[in-house]
């Protein structure tokens, strides 16, 4: 009896585990790619998987890029890096998001990368005594003239490049924006004559008119530019804000575009005794009537000293805005030597269930220098952002025609 007793079980915990599922497989490694071209290489990067110890990253270099690798066994982590920001200042800058959110933190965009530079020479015919034309290419080559006065536009990116030529027209003492000429993909060498921008030609055409409806204010200052796979600039700027809810704005024929163009259509209002502003971008295609609608004033943060030694540590912690739900942002000032900036993703936020933004203890990854990080100074003074709509994060975000962006900051001081 004790016998069959025994075997019964043996059989019933054999069932048992036959009905037992293991667990899933743990996911596959996330390894993700953040590049930066030469200009904008930083100088020391460390990665963070989720909660666990910071890591150095090593640069790979080649052909004018450098690249940094990470593999994330986590949804969610962080990437740190110093940038030399100017004579004698450095730029800390932590991000915390998803991995697909940290390569967001990469400069290499055709529109900002490339060399060697080159400089182009030109001419602009059918301006009168009373016009000007704006000649721009890439991100921050443009040449102002008169008419038939030669022009050099430097600072050229090498490769295909679109430039845009727009005659400004000064009545009642203000220069506004007339006619356009749009070319795509000049591609000659350094020092070339590109052939002239007559004003009178078929290819200049009017600037469409259309208005904005603004919703969040009842005025702001806007604007018009143009973004292509390798030129991002404002092209039509207003003298001066005009009142109203009901704004006009200036945009390029849609048929003039080529495919992926898209014009952007910005306003931004600074409010009278508020220490900072407000913004909202829409990117389009076809200018139309449209309606705009701006977020609230950004919410100063409140602050907690986390720590004075071996660094100055803060917590900021930043109220909900619905209208901002993409990304917060904090930079600290510390005199003209140090910067210290705090991201993090919405993405990250939620997975994480926290939203203060903490400076992390850097001082013992392989690498960092304390000269980065900020001391127990009497003061700081900061700088708090919000970002909130469909376009994408980053300086060279992922957007599409219809895509939105909501912007807010807010300065102030602080003391630890």
């Amino acid at each position: 009896m004790k016998a069959i007793s025994l075997l019964l079980l043996a059989v019933m915990v054999a069932a048992c585990s036959d009905s037992i599922t293991p667990p899933p497989p743990p996911p596959p490694p996330n390894t993700i790619t953040v590049a930066y071209c030469d200009p904008y290489a930083p100088l020391w990067v460390a990665f963070q998987d989720g909660d666990g110890a910071w890591t150095r990253a090593q640069p790979v270099v080649s052909a004018g890029k450098t690249e940094f690798t990470h593999s994330f066994t986590t949804g969610r982590g962080a990437i740190a890096k110093v940038s030399q920001g100017g004579p004698g200042l450095t730029s800390l800058s932590i991000l915390y998001g998803t991995p697909e959110d940290l390569t967001t933190a990469s400069i290499n965009s055709p529109r900002f990368c490339g060399a060697p530079l080159k400089t182009l020479h030109g001419s602009v015919a059918g301006l009168d005594t009373n016009e000007l034309a704006l000649i721009q290419s890439g991100y921050i080559a443009e040449a102002l003239v008169s008419g038939g006065e030669p022009f050099d536009l430097p600072q050229i990116l090498p490769g295909p490049r679109d430039v845009l030529a727009t005659r400004l027209t000064r009545t009642n003492g203000i220069n506004l924006l007339s006619a356009l000429i749009l070319r795509h993909g000049i591609d000659v060498p350094n020092g070339a004559t590109i052939p002239v921008f007559d004003f009178t030609a078929p290819e200049a055409v009017a600037p469409v008119t259309a208005h904005v409806t603004l919703g969040g204010t009842d005025s702001a200052f806007v604007t018009t530019g143009f973004q292509t796979s390798n030129f991002l600039n404002t092209f039509s700027l207003p003298a001066q804000a005009v009142p109203g809810p009901v704004q006009p704005y200036l945009a390029i024929p849609e048929p003039r575009l080529a495919a992926g163009d898209l014009q952007i259509l910005r306003a931004n209002i600074h409010n009278a005794g508020f220490n900072g502003s407000r913004s909202a971008v829409l990117y389009f295609r076809a200018p139309t009537d449209r309606e705009l609608v701006l977020g609230p004033e950004a919410a100063a943060p409140t602050f907690t000293t986390v720590a004075r030694s071996p660094s100055l540590r803060i917590s900021a912690h930043f109220a909900e805005q619905q209208a901002y739900d993409r990304m917060t942002a904090i930079t600290y000032q510390e005199d003209s030597t140090r910067q210290v900036a705090i991201l993090q993703t919405a993405g990250y936020a939620a997975l994480a269930g926290v939203s203060d933004l903490v400076i992390p203890d850097l001082s013992g990854v392989d690498g960092f220098s304390a000269r980065w990080a900020l001391t127990a100074t009497p003061a700081l003074s900061w700088t708090a952002n919000r970002i909130g709509g469909t376009a994408g994060l980053g300086l060279d975000p992922v957007v599409m025609d219809g895509a939105i962006q909501r912007a807010a900051f807010v300065l102030g001081t602080v003391v630890p």
